[in-house]
């Protein structure tokens, strides 16, 4: 198998890019947005359009290369060795039908892009909070919203996928052409083909009201299970609950450096007054020493989130947890601090329910969530040899998290040693095993995330 020529022979027939590793301009391409991660995939592919992509899934089939999407780098770990990874920059389509609450969004394209496009017509998409992740991956893995505990995960509101398969067809797949591929992509997508543009419902949203609230580190048991309290009384509401290790660095506001904070973000799909209304126990649990709570539109989503946007290098920890009461809320407060001294940077929960758990498993594989609540962490800027190598400062987080069990995740949450099966059901697993070899038995397409 002439593998080194069939890919070189690529580049002379691609109207895009192809990086090769001894090439200028391979080690930008193939950059993770995780800055730890040292991925090196046997090419980097940027694809001008479908053609370039049908040619690339073809070569690379034959010359027993695997081919993975990966448009910005996220959810990056696993062993490239062997892959061709597939850039989608040059598809950067983005079209609203208001009237229809529909739109129509190409494989490159960011939230943030898209949010803006929302602007005046009343409508949201059930975006994440990073301006700076792609459309497309975070839909096919899930997608996690604050919208989420209102409208239920961006997966199921998948609509139409555009995408070259693993055979090097270009297909459209919906509910009437192909509903079992439509259900696997809406949630494990990644595992099935190289997509181009997915087509997605809208939903209602005139009005929001969101922020965050910060509370000094002794607040935090406290207010975690106020957290889930609210949870409880608001299905439609969605919360998050933070704890950060703020570094004393001076381009930090004094409120915030060298600090240990405890946090809540909460978004509300309605006006500031019923907003404000409902998170009324969460400003009771104290003074805060910051109040970012307002009212905006979609188009300001990113700015009331204020999450970081550029890459970074971390290790990540993530699991399922059924929730907290006031014994289980100061457990996890203090294995964080015991995980702390080991170099923790974070820690957010978030509790799943409201429409998370009643979407219909026939209809997508990421319908619903099983687990109440989701746990994440992180370990900031650690030396790219330590990736993996963080499991003492994760280990309390783990004891404490087992008096806390549950099962079920969404795949966007989840840290890179997760599988599929971390996040559905047995019965499911099995349904996506069978379509995968029945679709692409000789294992073409590969994902972020894998069938054990």
């Amino acid at each position: 198998m002439q593998t080194t020529s069939s890919i070189d022979d690529l580049r002379t027939g691609l109207s895009g890019s192809l990086f090769l590793p001894d090439d200028d301009g391979y080690d930008e391409a193939r950059l993770a947005w995780n800055l730890a991660v040292d991925q090196r995939p046997a090419a980097v592919a940027v694809p001008a359009d479908v053609p370039d992509v049908q040619q690339i899934v073809r070569t690379a089939a034959a010359s027993g290369l695997g081919v993975l999407t990966q448009p910005n780098g996220h959810a990056a770990a696993r062993d490239l060795s062997g892959i061709v990874l597939v850039r989608p920059h040059a598809f950067d389509e983005i079209s609203i039908d208001a009237e229809h609450r529909t739109a129509r969004v190409g494989a490159g394209v960011n939230w943030g892009r898209v949010l803006q496009q929302l602007k005046g017509t009343g409508l949201i998409a059930l975006a994440g909070s990073n301006p700076e992740v792609n459309t497309v991956g975070y839909s096919l893995d899930g997608g996690h919203s604050m919208f989420g505990r209102a409208y239920g995960l961006q997966a199921p509101a998948i609509t139409a996928v555009e995408l070259v398969d693993a055979s090097g067809e270009f297909r459209r797949v919906t509910d009437d052409s192909d509903p079992e591929l439509l259900w696997a992509l809406r949630g494990a997508g990644g595992l099935f083909g190289v997509v181009t543009a997915i087509e997605f419902s809208l939903f209602e949203g005139d009005e929001l009201y969101g922020g965050a609230l910060l509370f000094p580190a002794d607040r935090a048991a406290d207010l975690l299970t106020a957290v889930f309290e609210v949870a409880a009384a608001e299905p439609a509401l969605g919360l998050s609950f933070g704890m950060m290790n703020f570094p004393d660095a001076p381009g930090l506001p004094e409120p915030l450096r060298g600090k240990t904070l405890a946090s809540v973000a909460a978004l509300h799909v309605g006006d500031a007054a019923s907003g404000a209304s409902r998170i009324a126990a969460l400003r009771s649990v104290g003074a805060p020493v910051a109040d970012t709570f307002r009212a905006f539109g979609i188009e300001d989503l990113a700015a009331v989130a204020a999450e970081p946007t550029d890459p970074m290098g971390f290790e990540d920890w993530s699991s399922a947890t059924s929730g907290y009461d006031a014994q289980s809320a100061a457990g996890l407060v203090q294995a964080f601090h015991d995980a702390s001294a080991q170099g923790l940077s974070r820690l957010e929960v978030r509790p799943f329910g409201g429409a998370l758990v009643g979407g219909d498993r026939s209809h997508a594989i990421a319908a619903h969530v099983a687990a109440p609540a989701y746990l994440g962490a992180s370990v900031f800027a650690p030396p790219a040899s330590a990736l993996g190598e963080t499991s003492a400062a994760f280990a309390p987080l783990a004891s404490a998290v087992a008096t806390t069990p549950a099962t079920g995740n969404v795949a966007t949450l989840m840290d890179h040693r997760a599988t599929l099966a971390d996040a559905y059901d047995e019965e499911s697993i099995a349904r996506l095993r069978a379509l995968k070899s029945e679709r692409d038995p000789g294992g073409v397409i590969r994902a972020a995330r894998e069938l054990p």
